[in-house]
C-alpha cells in the first residue's frame, strides 16, 4: 500500500480570532488499485477547464471538489486526519507544550544508561527546541497521524487485503521545504516519537484477522531477536518506563523508514490528490467551501470514538480534543456518513 500525506495550512497562529485549521491528511492506497485510480483521475482532471500540470486543492470550485471525493470514494481507500484551530493556539502556549516534549526526552534517563545514549538523547532534545513553533507543530501533528493512520489501515486491511500490509510506503510532500528539512523532523521527532509511542500503545488488532504479511515484515520476535536488537529493545523499555516485558514488538525503523520519501506533487498523482483532499477538508472547516463540495467527504473516513482534533497545552489540557464553531457540525456530519472498520459478516473481537 501507499500513504501519501500532505498538508493544508501553515500552522502559525491566528490573531484575529476567526476559525484557522490546518489539516494534515493521509490518503492510504492498496496497490492493487493503484493505477486504475491514477488513470482515472487524469480522466477527471481532462474535463476541467485548465491546462495545467498541476492543479491545487484551493483552485476547485464546489462541483470540482465533490468530484473528487466521488472518485475517491468509489475505490476500498482510507483517509486519515488530525487539525487543529490556529486560533486557539498563541506562540507562549506552542513554546513551552515543545519544550515540555524535549524534556520528556531525558526525564527516565538513570546513571544506568551509556554514555552515548545520554548524549544522544540530550543533543535530540536541543534539537527539538530549536525547531521553529511552525515546523515543530506540523512535525507533531503529522506523527498523531502516523499513529492513527498505522492503526486504521492495519485494522481495516488485515480484514480486507491484508498482503498490502505486507508493502508499506510513505509518500510526504515536502512542499518548498529542503530534503535536510524534511529528514531533520523525521529523524528529530517522528521516528523518537513512534518508538515511544509503539511501545507503550501496541496496536489493537481484530482476533481472526490475517497479520502474517505486516508481522513478517515489520514484527520483531523479542525472544528470539537478535542481541543487538534485545539490547535496544531493553534500552527503548528503560528510557520510555515501559514496565512490561515486550514479547513482540514492530520495527518502527523499518516500517517508517524503508520505503519513505519526500516526494514533489507536481510529479505524483497521489499527492495531487491528497493535497486536494486535505485542502477540501480545510476550507470546509474554516467555511471557505459550500457544503456541495464537501458533504460527502466522510465516506473516505473510518467511524470512530476517538476525535481527530487536536489542541496543544499543557500535559492535561492536551488530552482534550478540541472542536468548536463551524467545525463542530462539519466534524457531526463527517462522522454521520463515515465507514464501518469490521466487514459486514465479521465475527472478529479486538484484542491488543
Amino acid at each position: 500500500m501507499r500513504i501519501y500525506i500532505d498538508e493544508a495550512g501553515v500552522f502559525v497562529p491566528r490573531t484575529d480570532g476567526q476559525p484557522s485549521h490546518s489539516v494534515v491528511l493521509g490518503m492510504v492506497v492498496p496497490s492493487l488499485i493503484e493505477a486504475e485510480l491514477s488513470y482515472e483521475f487524469l480522466r477527471l482532471r481532462d474535463t476541467w477547464p485548465r491546462n495545467e500540470i498541476e492543479i491545487k486543492g484551493s483552485k476547485l470550485d464546489e462541483a470540482q471538489a465533490a468530484q473528487v471525493i466521488n472518485l475517491v470514494s468509489r475505490y476500498d481507500i482510507l483517509v486519515t486526519f488530525v487539525a487543529l484551530d490556529m486560533a486557539t493556539h498563541g506562540n507562549d502556549a506552542m513554546s513551552r507544550f515543545k519544550n515540555e516534549q524535549a524534556d520528556s526526552l531525558t526525564t527516565h534517563q538513570t546513571p544506568e544508561h551509556s554514555k552515548t545514549v545520554v548524549r544522544e538523547m540530550h543533543e535530540m532534545a536541543d534539537a527539538v527546541r530549536r525547531m521553529p513553533n511552525q515546523l515543530f507543530v506540523q512535525g507533531f501533528a503529522t506523527t498523531q497521524l502516523i499513529f492513527e493512520t498505522t492503526q486504521q489501515a492495519t485494522l481495516y486491511y488485515a480484514q480486507r487485503l491484508p498482503q498490502e500490509l505486507g508493502d508499506i510506503a510513505w509518500i510526504i510532500d515536502r512542499k518548498n521545504r529542503t530534503m535536510t528539512e524534511m529528514e531533520q523532523t523525521w529523524a528529530t521527532l517522528i521516528l523518537p516519537a513512534s518508538e515511544s509511542h509503539y511501545a507503550r500503545t501496541p496496536l489493537q488488532r481484530l482476533r481472526g484477522a490475517n497479520y502474517s504479511y505486516y508481522d513478517a515484515r515489520y514484527g520483531v520476535d523479542c525472544l528470539n531477536a537478535p542481541e543487538e536488537l534485545l539490547k535496544h529493545i531493553d534500552w527503548i523499555r528503560s528510557q520510555y518506563d515501559v514496565k512490561e516485558p515486550l514479547h513482540k514488538a514492530i520495527d518502527s525503523k523499518k516500517l517508517l523508514s524503508e520505503q519513505r520519501q519526500f516526494g514533489d506533487s507536481r510529479n505524483s498523482l497521489g499527492l495531487q490528490l491528497a493535497d486536494m483532499l486535505a485542502t477540501i477538508l480545510r476550507r470546509a472547516l474554516n467555511g471557505n467551501l459550500g457544503n456541495e463540495g464537501w458533504k460527502d467527504f466522510g465516506r473516505l473516513l473510518i467511524l470512530k470514538t476517538r476525535s481527530s482534533f487536536i489542541q496543544l497545552g499543557s500535559s492535561v489540557d492536551r488530552q482534550a480534543r478540541y472542536v468548536g464553531g463551524r467545525a463542530e457540525s462539519v466534524s457531526k456530519e463527517l462522522s454521520r456518513q463515515a465507514k464501518s472498520m469490521l466487514l459486514e459478516d465479521s465475527t472478529a473481537g479486538a484484542q491488543t
